[in-house]
């Protein structure tokens, strides 16, 4: 069995149990995998999960790169948002129980500031082109594109754990929350920014 078999195999037993009811004994066992084909490539328990942090942030980086950066610049805002979400349904575990990940596992910790920090970056410098294309308006007060950028980070790595509580942990409604962090731009759209901000949702038809 491949590295790349073992993790994406594992991804699954852990989306199914959750963080903190699997361990590599339940692992070996769901994937039928010899321990010493297992401990060939990874270490333990804890390299796995980094394993799979990982992979998240290069399929997050790919999906970035695929976006059509001819567009609006706030389609391409949703564009990111919704891409952003298939993926974390994808490894809905890690966002399930975030905390304690990132505090056990101190390499996933590190990658997470650096990912954070870099999204915060983007959204900040998207912002300020929406202005220049006077689909955003100026900023009402220094610093309030960059609390925005911060909200939107942060309701952005934790919807997953409310739609477990609201909808239950079989579906994840990620165009509902997509829609619904997308809105909070709503208060810096200046009125053609508005109207390309319906055509977007399609609720000008």
């Amino acid at each position: 069995m491949t590295l790349q078999t073992i993790i994406e195999k594992s991804l699954l037993v852990l989306n199914d149990r959750g963080y903190h009811d699997t361990d590599i004994d339940r692992i070996l066992e769901s994937l039928q995998v010899r321990p010493s084909d297992f401990y060939r490539d990874i270490r333990d328990f804890d390299d796995l999960i980094v394993r799979i942090f990982y992979r998240l942030c290069n399929e997050s980086d790919a999906a970035s790169a695929e976006i059509d950066l001819s567009s609006p610049s706030l389609e391409i805002l949703y564009s990111s948002i919704i891409s952003s979400y298939r993926i974390q349904v994808k490894y809905h575990f890690l966002f399930a129980d975030l905390g304690s990940i990132i505090q056990r596992h101190e390499r996933v910790k590190d990658r997470y500031f650096e990912l954070i920090s870099l999204r915060k970056a983007q959204l900040i410098q998207l912002f300020q082109k929406l202005k220049e294309e006077h689909i955003f308006k100026k900023e009402n007060f220094t610093g309030s594109y960059e609390n925005l950028a911060n909200q939107m980070t942060m309701l952005s790595d934790y919807w997953p754990s409310h739609n477990q509580i609201i909808f239950g942990q079989e579906t994840f409604h990620y165009q509902y929350y997509s829609k619904l962090v997308f809105s909070m731009v709503l208060p810096f759209l200046t009125d053609s920014g508005l109207e390309l901000y319906k055509k977007i949702l399609g609720y000008d038809r």
